[in-house]
């Protein structure tokens, strides 16, 4: 069957062959045709190995298959080996939209199409690729003959080569999505270098701040305003002016400046100026030496030990974490040390405070003794006198109060009451009701025989001791005790 299909695939190609030789006889343009397509293959032998080479290093499977031929000769091709299995043909335009990139082999600038290299296959095109896993011919890439020839048995497994790299394509689409889902490692570097970056700005930032803020203090705390200049800016005047057309005070001062006046102001400023700014400029040294030193110490305890990660997992939390606490309670300690000196003259300072403070309040204490006992002795001696007149002024209180009793109790418009009613709240006053312009102890004393009792306010009141009618910001029935009687016999 095999032989039958060949010899007639053959036939009409021998025909052919005869027939075209025929007209390239009798054409002398096809001739030169002819002649000039030997002498283009001839050129473009060295671009033809390039293009195998290339064509070979591709990505297709087809590229990296190795066929019968290869497996018997493990050595590279030769060029001229490789021009006769890869000969090509330039292709149309028409041709070249329809074909694939992978499947075009370029030269000089050309684009072209490969062709099969056996002889008895008249140059044809390479149009599929063979699937079948256990195909014994020498190439897996054919043209129509070789497709009846080596691969006739199991024709079903060959594809075209446009339709395989098309195909190839959409995998590796797949192949790049799926690749492109697994999980990469984070660029952490570029973080930490980012976090530091910015920390190292931000800490200079701090550093240049703090400097300037430094600098500034010290140029405050030193600032002076000389003395003198004051004193150079008067005699300056009184050197520059005409005697003659001085003032009778400038002559004065000019007097005065020749007797040593001035420079005896001077010397006492030069005194002054440098007690001052000798005492100032100890602080100031005293002071920076503190902050520098304070600041070197926080700077090295805080970056001394961060000089390294730890990665740490859930098995190794309980020695990292005692790990952590270790160095927290030794940069403690180093603070404590840092702290010892400015406690102990904060302590200093603090006992001295005290002491001076328990010898105030002795002090205030002695003398508040000596004033108590003086104004305790004061207070006898006053207590006597004022006995003395008490007693004088009680008797003649006693004396008008019974002469004016006696008086009011002739002429007193209402019923006297000595003792307090049940019904209400004790108290030492009397209501007078406006209804009746009666006294009653209470709205149920006065009772409705005659007519019902008037709550009033303001409301009239008198005393059941003193007698004394007057005016309340109270209703009628509300209990009320005479103040001047109460403040008496308290």
């Amino acid at each position: 069957m095999q032989k039958s299909q060949l010899k007639y695939a053959k036939t009409p190609q021998y025909l052919r062959r005869s027939s075209l030789n025929s007209q390239n006889s009798s054409s002398p343009k096809k001739i030169a045709n002819k002649t000039q397509d030997q002498m283009t293959g001839s050129q473009m032998q060295l671009e033809m190995s390039k293009s195998q080479q290339s064509f070979r290093s591709s990505n297709s499977p087809v590229g990296h298959c190795q066929s019968v031929s290869s497996k018997t000769f493990p050595y590279p091709p030769s060029p001229t080996r490789t021009l006769q299995k890869r000969p090509s043909q330039i292709i149309s335009k028409q041709q070249l939209q329809s074909m694939h990139e992978r499947s075009i082999i370029k030269m000089l600038g050309l684009k072209m199409e490969a062709i099969c290299t056996k002889t008895s296959h008249e140059k044809n095109k390479m149009v599929f690729i063979c699937q079948y896993p256990n195909c014994e011919a020498d190439n897996r890439l054919g043209c129509s003959y070789c497709q009846i020839e080596q691969h006739g048995n199991h024709a079903s497994q060959n594809m075209e080569i446009q339709t395989f790299c098309k195909i190839f394509d959409d995998r590796r689409q797949q192949f790049d999505n799926l690749c492109n889902q697994i999980m990469r490692v984070p660029d952490k570097i570029t973080q930490v270098k980012t976090f530091f970056g910015k920390l190292r700005i931000t800490v200079q930032e701090r550093l240049q701040q703090i400097e300037d803020n430094v600098i500034k203090s010290i140029d405050e705390e030193l600032s002076w305003q000389p003395l003198e200049r004051d004193l150079q800016n008067r005699v300056n005047y009184l050197s520059s002016k005409n005697i003659f057309d001085m003032t009778q005070e400038e002559l004065t001062e000019s007097l005065s400046f020749i007797q040593g006046k001035h420079l005896s102001e001077v010397e006492y400023i030069i005194n002054e100026t440098e007690k001052y700014l000798t005492s100032k400029v100890d602080q100031v040294q005293q002071s920076w030496n503190d902050f520098r030193e304070q600041l070197e110490f926080e700077l090295k305890t805080a970056l001394g030990d961060n000089n390294k990660i730890q990665i740490i997992d859930q098995k190794q939390r309980k020695e990292y974490a005692q790990q952590k606490l270790q160095v927290l309670a030794q940069k403690q300690e180093k603070y404590l040390e840092q702290f010892r000196p400015f406690q102990i003259i904060m302590n200093e300072i603090q006992e001295e405070e005290r002491k001076i403070e328990i010898q105030k309040q002795e002090e205030v204490k002695k003398q508040t003794e000596i004033q108590k006992q003086q104004f305790i002795q004061m207070k006898k001696e006053q207590k006597q006198k004022e006995l003395e007149q008490i007693k004088q002024k009680e008797e003649q209180k006693k004396k008008q109060k019974e002469q004016e009793r006696e008086k009011q109790l002739r002429t007193f418009p209402h019923i006297l009451y000595t003792q307090d009613c049940p019904h209400r709240l004790p108290c030492n006053t009397i209501p007078i009701f406006s209804c009746c312009n009666k006294a009653y102890p209470c709205s149920q004393c006065h009772g409705y025989q005659f007519h019902p009792p008037r709550i009033s306010i303001p409301s009239y009141r008198y005393c059941m001791n003193c007698l004394e009618i007057y005016l309340v910001v109270f209703p009628t029935n509300q209990s009320v005790n005479c103040l001047k009687c109460q403040i008496q016999q308290s």
